[in-house]
């Protein structure tokens, strides 16, 4: 492919912002094809050419355009209360400052922070006070830090167990103060991805 239509390229790359936008991450080689009626091999050769050309930046997973890029560094989040790190409580919702993060610390998604109360997770460096950012998602890899719902309506931050014998999932601090929590169940809010150091602890 010698020759690349503009108006193929413009379609490419407002897709993929519209999609952004609507998702918080950007589409698949098969769903931009499908949407735009092009086959994969088309849309993966334009990704590579225009990345060359530096019209965009593809790197085998995620599409990152001039719109996105700018958007990403200057991305606020919300700090949006407080979640315990001890037996579980109702998460407070109490603040209303933002944080501005970039994508390259904690990468792509929709993300929330918390600030954490109480000292459980202690042996992994979070303590009373500083801030976790987590990736808002209903699902986690066993060994994962979450937050999670415990009993509908009590928030904890734990590592995410499972215990297949028994079939329950298993809540582990990381302070040995701290019995596990045990549960059939639970809602899991989001997924730990950066910690924002309160200095007072250092």
């Amino acid at each position: 492919m010698r020759y690349l239509s503009e108006e193929t390229k413009e379609r490419i790359i407002n897709f993929v912002d519209s999609y952004y936008a609507n998702n918080g991450y950007t589409p698949t080689i098969s769903t931009i094809a499908k949407s735009l009626r092009l086959s994969d091999g088309v849309v993966h050769k334009y990704l590579h050419r225009m990345t060359e050309s530096d019209e965009l930046t593809y790197d085998g997973r995620h599409i990152i355009t001039p719109r996105i890029e700018a958007v990403q560094s200057r991305e606020c989040v919300d700090i949006s209360g407080q979640i315990t790190c001890g037996e579980p409580v109702y998460a407070e919702q109490e603040y209303g400052d933002s944080i501005s993060l970039p994508s390259s610390l904690v990468g792509q998604g929709k993300f929330f922070i918390l600030k954490a109360k109480g000292n459980s997770m202690i042996n992994i460096g979070i303590a009373d006070g500083d801030l976790v950012v987590l990736r808002q998602q209903n699902y986690a890899d066993e060994g994962q830090v979450i937050a999670a719902l415990v009993d509908n309506d009590s928030a904890t931050l734990k590592r995410y167990t499972v215990d297949r014998k028994n079939k329950k999932i298993v809540l582990l601090a990381e302070n040995e103060n701290y019995a596990p929590i045990v549960r059939d169940e639970i809602s899991i809010m989001g997924v730990l991805v950066y910690l924002l150091k309160d200095m007072k602890h250092l």
